[in-house]
């Protein structure tokens, strides 16, 4: 169970988009441009919502753009209402002791009021609201509420809210309760795609427990590898992620080592195997990792994953085993 839940607003717990295509449309207007049916305004809008009006009013002023979409937006009587099986799936994450946040590119003005009008202020840890690309913020967010990317999950329903986990590194939800039709969220491809935030409940009621992992991150192992000759003969230092799945649950431990996996002794002997000869490849050093890891150790299961810093314009090149 993720910790740390990230919310859009619109399309995701709430139903705007009657409100939203009226707005859209009252804009539209302004520029002598026809009006846009609901289907026709899901295929074609897109976040940031500055692209999408760049598309369709080419030469407008933004400023002037944005203050017609909010006169829009406050004058209609179309009614929001919140998505069913929102608040149900809310009250079950608080109740798992989950922290939960809201990310949405609404004004900020108009999302306080529909959050308080809609009772649903008092689920959320914090709000950011008025964000045009949530990338530019997801990253500053997950760091003031200390938010590891193993343990948040962004659910939203526009390839723009998963294009912005991707981005933060963290698992996504699609949900197809709002503007994107499914293969379009698809293509964005989410971690997860459900029709709607009941099924998502399901999911995560049938999950199975995650075992017990030990983990190690950014090892240095210095060896010497490379197909080329030339590049073999270099000394060169690789990082190694391990996840290790003990063979006795930390439940068991009673507070002793003895038992355990011991992590300091794991990173020594996989040192000295990445030096023990040559290699042309990291597939074969990733092997040989994961065996000895498995044969000398108190491990069921381990993950390998090797980063190699050779080609340019690259963070790095890897691979990744499970055994």
């Amino acid at each position: 169970m993720k910790k740390h839940w990230i919310f859009d607003w619109s399309g995701t717990l709430v139903d705007d988009m009657g409100l939203v295509i009226w707005a859209t449309n009252y804009v539209l207007e302004q520029y002598g441009k026809p009006a846009m049916d609901r289907e026709t305004f899901r295929r074609e809008f897109c976040l940031p919502y500055e692209n999408f009006y760049r598309k369709h009013l080419p030469d407008a002023d933004m400023e002037e753009v944005e203050a017609h979409f909010r006169h829009g937006f406050g004058i209609s009587d179309v009614k929001v209402t919140v998505l069913p099986y929102a608040k149900e799936f809310l009250d079950s994450l608080k109740a798992r002791g989950c922290d939960l946040y809201v990310l949405t590119s609404m004004c900020e003005k108009a999302f306080a009021e529909q959050v308080v009008e809609l009772g649903m202020d008092h689920y959320f840890k914090e709000t950011y609201a008025g964000v045009l690309d949530k990338r530019e913020v997801i990253g500053e967010m997950m760091q003031a509420h200390g938010m590891g990317k193993e343990n948040t999950v962004f659910v939203g329903d526009m390839t723009h809210d998963v294009d912005t986990a991707h981005h933060a590194e963290i698992m996504s939800v699609g949900v197809l309760t709002g503007y994107n039709h499914a293969p379009v969220l698809a293509a964005s491809e989410p971690s997860i795609m459900v029709k709607d935030l009941s099924l998502l409940e399901s999911l995560m009621s049938s999950s199975k427990p995650q075992p017990d992992v030990v983990k190690i991150r950014g090892l240095e192992l210095p060896t010497f590898i490379g197909v080329p000759d030339e590049e073999r003969a270099d000394q060169q230092v690789l990082k190694v992620h391990v996840d290790m799945t003990p063979e006795v649950s930390f439940s068991s431990l009673g507070d002793e080592i003895e038992g355990g996996v011991d992590y300091y002794q794991v990173s020594l002997r996989l040192k000295e195997v990445a030096l023990e000869k040559p290699r042309k490849l990291i597939e074969t050093l990733a092997e040989d990792l994961a065996a000895v890891t498995l044969k000398e150790f108190s491990v069921a299961k381990v993950r390998v994953e090797i980063e190699k810093y050779i080609l340019p314009d690259t963070q790095h090149v890897g691979v990744e085993i499970w055994r």
